[in-house]
């Protein structure tokens, strides 16, 4: 990823800060916005769909599945997944925030994706990518 794909926005405003028009906010904006918010400090917010993790989540608790890989749980807090919420909604944005207040790094949203937080870019994506890979570890082990 580079600078020209981001989006950039004031988060007192949530004002759009560039004249990038292919580029547009979230539908998640104040999902985002919440949980810079809510920490009180500078971060990132990535909100991914991976497939591994929503397929996960079909049957297992995320929360529950890391405390076996000391490689996931070492590095990154795994909230309990959220239910499921309509996307971009007011629902949606209140449960992420309920579950990363327990200073969790990422929450698994039910057949839709994850958001994870980090004090860089590549922390939040890190953890978006260390979920994934256990996920896809466990959902293959299975059909062996």
């Amino acid at each position: 990823m580079t600078p020209e794909l981001f989006k950039k926005i004031d988060i007192a405003t949530l004002q759009e800060l560039d004249d990038n028009r292919e580029l547009r906010a979230s539908g998640e904006i104040h999902l985002h916005h919440g949980l810079i918010k809510q920490t009180n400090q500078e971060q990132c917010v990535v909100h991914l769909h991976p497939t591994y993790i929503v397929a996960a989540m079909q049957t297992l608790e995320l929360s529950q599945l890391v405390t076996d890989y000391p490689e996931i749980s070492r590095y990154t807090r795994v909230a309990d997944n959220v239910g499921m919420v309509p996307p971009i909604s007011e629902e949606l944005a209140e449960q992420c925030l309920l579950k990363l207040a327990e200073d969790k790094d990422i929450v698994g949203i039910k057949a839709h994706g994850a958001v994870s937080r980090g004090y860089t870019l590549y922390d939040a994506y890190e953890h978006t990518e260390r979920l994934e890979h256990i996920c896809k570890i466990v959902l293959v082990g299975r059909t062996v």
